[in-house]
């Protein structure tokens, strides 16, 4: 048997202080508890609750005591340990002379501010836009002037097309409609149509020049039935230039050379005889650029303006004074003085190569 331990003087200690304790410790209540740490906020790890808790003495301060002491005793913890709830601040107070719906507005403008760009990127964005189709265009204009498409060939149905579409743009002309508009005081031909067929193979603007690659697209001639001037409405081709975009001067050369002609030959002091150029003088004043509608004026010179020497010689020599405009603008590129010998003759000539009258009168029109 093992020795008995003496709990007596243990209960005879337990039974003192039990009877001390209501003295110093009274017995309290989980109600009791509540009620005395109600004041106190739970402590919580979260960092947005510590903010808030931060936050609060100044909101208290700030309301007064009676706003503070609603706003403790809202956020106090309940009974079950649940976070407090903190109120919604109060929306701003609104003016009552502005008309409704007028913070709405104001919230839209403000929205539309903050997504537009500033004005700075805006013109940086223009300016990039406006370089980039001024540098596109004049691209194209340079490859189209430098290394432009080949013509078509004459008699082909691509040059059938585009002769009807430069036909039709002819037509449009303020100076094609102001003189086919007036029959009595003009009379119009196409050029080289009264040639035949084995003349024209052998001519150089009816068969080289063809088509619309040359000037055979739009050739058409007015003669002033009053004054005897002829007006030549033009279409240069695109195989007709030097440099590019620009007419050649030879060619330019040849159609006032023609032109002239056709007035030496249609003046009624020469009497509608062929002949021969024995000068023809050119100034080239600006450039005649190709694929673009000109007019070539011819003018027979009357004896009034001739020097003394030459008056009264009409009848084989004849002066024209001639010039190459644009069509659209009138700026003048071409400026030409002609002398044109043949005709009736000084009296040595006996036989006109042409034959009678009426083939004589075809010729006037080629």
């Amino acid at each position: 048997m093992g020795s008995k331990i003496q709990y007596r003087h243990l209960l005879r200690l337990a039974r003192r202080r039990q009877t001390a304790l209501p003295a110093r410790f009274p017995p309290t209540t989980p109600s009791l508890l509540v009620s005395r740490f109600q004041h106190l906020q739970p402590f919580s790890t979260s960092p947005s609750t510590r903010q808030e808790q931060r936050h609060e003495p100044s909101q208290h301060s700030a309301l007064g005591g009676s706003a503070a002491d609603s706003t403790a005793k809202t956020a106090a913890p309940t009974a079950t340990g649940s976070p407090p709830t903190i109120p919604p601040s109060p929306p701003p107070p609104t003016d009552p002379s502005l008309p409704a719906g007028h913070e709405q507005q104001q919230e839209q403008q403000s929205t539309k501010k903050k997504k537009r760009p500033p004005r700075q990127a805006r013109g940086r964005l223009f300016l990039a836009l406006a370089s980039t189709l001024v540098g596109l265009s004049l691209g194209s204009a340079v490859r189209v002037l430098v290394s432009p498409p080949n013509p078509p060939e004459p008699n082909t149905e691509e040059d059938e097309y585009t002769i009807r579409i430069i036909r039709e743009q002819a037509a449009k002309l303020p100076i094609v409609q102001q003189m086919t508009g007036d029959p009595e005081q003009w009379e119009w031909w196409d050029a080289y149509e009264s040639l035949p067929a084995e003349h024209r193979a052998q001519h150089i603007s009816a068969s080289a020049l063809a088509g619309s690659r040359g000037v055979g697209a739009y050739q058409r001639v007015f003669c002033n039935r009053s004054t005897g001037e002829l007006v030549s409405v033009i279409h240069f081709g695109s195989a007709t230039t030097s440099w590019p975009g620009v007419v050649h001067g030879g060619c330019l050369a040849t159609i006032v050379d023609e032109s002239c002609g056709r007035a030496a030959f249609r003046d009624p002091e020469w009497g509608g005889r062929v002949g021969l150029t024995a000068r023809l003088t050119l100034e080239y004043k600006k450039p005649t650029l190709a694929n673009n509608f000109y007019v070539v004026r011819a003018r027979v010179r009357p004896d009034e303006e001739l020097p003394e020497s030459e008056r009264g010689k009409r009848h084989y020599k004849c002066w024209i004074d001639a010039s190459i405009e644009d069509a659209r603008t009138g700026t003048v590129t071409v400026t030409a003085e002609a002398l044109f010998v043949g005709g009736k003759g000084n009296g040595k000539t006996k036989k006109s190569p042409l034959g009678g009258d009426e083939a004589r009168q075809k010729h006037v029109k080629f």
